[in-house]
């Protein structure tokens, strides 16, 4: 199984289109911190205003690496000489994983440096914000397991746009459904959806409970893994 996932994660960074928005991301986030210089607040607050765009690249950019994979038959080709269902789909979920987390940490870093740079440390509330970076990590694992859990029960070209069109649904109900209903039951899917978590990092900053948001991301993860393998398993490829 590790062959099988180092040559996803070799298949994966070297991808022209992933190469690049990792260059891209990584520019973005140094702009990030030369736009809020101006700000009298250094909180390094930026670093979270691009997570909503982000989450809609990154998944489809997750998507289309996967769905080409169904639509040349690579799937079915490591079936055929050997590789177990399981294995294929872990070494997946670890290029998905790897992925998203080099987008996000890339954008993350430029941000930081930029802030640092430009910006400076006054008033800086380094609890918040390697608490919010900690928080964002798991959410980012959180929709990186959606995001193959979509691609790889869709089996097709369509799968390679289902996770952008599920992220872009679930960020409008992350921002709309909490300004129209109210109550217990609709704070605690907030805690739970991974979207909202990022939507209340983009608004506040400071992540009130990130313990509780951690947990719900990883039971979230596993939900998703687990329920992708089961499905993967018993497919029909033909």
């Amino acid at each position: 199984m590790s062959k099988l996932i180092k040559v996803e994660l070799k298949n994966i960074f070297s991808k022209f289109d992933i190469r690049s928005t990792l260059l891209i991301l990584t520019l973005l986030g140094f702009v990030t911190g030369i736009l809020n210089k101006g700000n009298s607040d250094p909180s390094c607050e930026g670093i979270f205003e691009w997570t909503m765009v982000l989450t809609l690249l990154i998944s489809a950019l997750g998507g289309l690496y996967i769905s080409r994979d169904y639509t040349q038959n690579t799937i079915r080709n490591k079936i055929i000489v050997g590789h177990t269902r399981f294995g294929i789909y872990f070494s997946k979920q670890i290029a998905i994983i790897s992925m998203y987390l080099a987008c996000a940490l890339l954008f993350m870093a430029g941000t930081i440096i930029s802030n640092f740079m430009f910006i400076g440390t006054t008033n800086l509330n380094k609890e918040a914000l390697w608490t919010g970076i900690l928080v964002s990590i798991f959410v980012v694992i959180a929709l990186s397991t959606i995001t193959t859990f979509i691609a790889m029960s869709v089996k097709k070209e369509t799968g390679g746009l289902m996770p952008l069109l599920v992220m872009f649904v679930m960020m409008m109900l992350s921002a709309w459904i909490p300004e129209f209903v109210k109550g217990k039951a609709i704070d605690i899917i907030n805690d739970i959806v991974p979207t909202s978590q990022m939507m209340l990092l983009n608004i506040q900053t400071v992540d009130p409970h990130p313990l509780r948001h951690i947990l719900y991301s990883l039971l979230l993860s596993l939900f998703f893994f687990i329920s992708g393998v089961t499905i993967f398993k018993n497919s029909d490829l033909n």
